[in-house]
């Protein structure tokens, strides 16, 4: 009795033991792991990634190098890698990867990253490892490395030579002495004889000027009817009667008489030519004072 109580108060110690350890330091041993996973605990994982940072050095433009990175688990729960990727993933990338299943306690996985510049300089990213742990589901490892130019050693010996340029080959003896009898002849200089110019004559053509188009109405003589009555009528006046007379010479010869049934034209006149034709009709009023206004209409 004496040795079940005390083998069942050492198992309640180590329980307690386990659960009194600082976060992320794991179980003690494989054994405690056990009796904490059996008697239903809670189970943790703990990630442990190495190494933080990876320097991939200097490394010519063209090529590539290759770096891994471990992930343990020393939690007492399934280690899960939900997702690795990188923040650019232009001159870096993720070559391979191993964790793709849960991690046990005390199990491991890789991440191969290469280093793979096209053009000289020094690069940075990040890669992220996405798990289940609920303190700190994300971990980062910085990826940096220098990209050179390739050098490339061309030895003197190596050096192609210039070729030498062929000197062009002397002219015949016989081309020359002709070239030396033939006399040097002046140059004729051609001399353009200047045409005088013809000088063309422009025909001015005087341009009649055109006819001002004059609006009308139409007044039919009526029995009684003279050129001072219709123009009172027409006009509000009678002294535009010489406008009326003016416009019908070809039908009136004596203002005086004019015959009845004659379609007499009307103008339409501006503000001047009233001024204009007043005058005139005052003017002819006078040579014609003798003369009575009209005759005397029976009707």
């Amino acid at each position: 009795m004496k040795k079940l109580l005390i083998g069942f108060g050492f198992s309640l110690l180590t329980i307690s033991g386990l659960f009194a350890q600082p976060p992320n330091e794991g179980p003690a041993d494989e054994s405690a792991y056990w009796v904490l996973k059996l008697s239903g605990g809670q189970l943790n994982p703990i990630p442990v990634i190495t190494p933080h940072n990876v320097n991939f050095g200097q490394l010519e433009v063209g090529k590539v190098k290759r770096e891994t990175v471990k992930i343990l688990n020393k939690g007492y729960g399934d280690l899960v890698i939900k997702k690795v990727y990188l923040q650019n993933g232009v001159e870096f990338g993720i070559k391979k990867t191993t964790c793709t299943k849960p991690l046990d306690y005390g199990q491991s996985c890789e991440i191969t990253v290469e280093f793979k510049p096209d053009a000289p300089g020094n690069y940075t990213d990040t890669l992220y490892i996405a798990t289940n742990d609920r303190e700190n589901p994300i971990y980062k490892v910085k990826l940096s490395g220098e990209a050179i130019g390739a050098i490339i050693e061309v030895s003197e010996n190596l050096k192609p030579t210039p070729a030498p340029v062929p000197a062009p080959p002397p002219p015949p003896v016989e081309n020359q002495q002709k070239e030396k009898q033939k006399p040097s002849q002046p140059k004729k200089e051609k001399v353009e004889k200047k045409q005088p110019k013809k000088v063309e004559k422009k025909n001015k053509k005087t341009e009649k000027g055109k006819e001002k188009k004059v609006a009308y109405t139409y007044w039919t003589v009526k029995p009684c009817d003279t050129l001072w009555d219709i123009s009172a009528k027409v006009y509000g006046t009678p002294l535009l009667w010489a406008a009326i007379y003016e416009a019908n010479k070809d039908q009136i010869s004596d203002p005086w008489i004019i015959e009845v049934g004659t379609k007499l034209k009307i103008p339409k006149l501006t503000p001047a030519e009233r001024k204009k034709y007043e005058k005139e009709s005052l003017k002819l009023m006078e040579e014609m004072a003798d003369r009575p206004l009209g005759p005397k209409c029976p009707y």
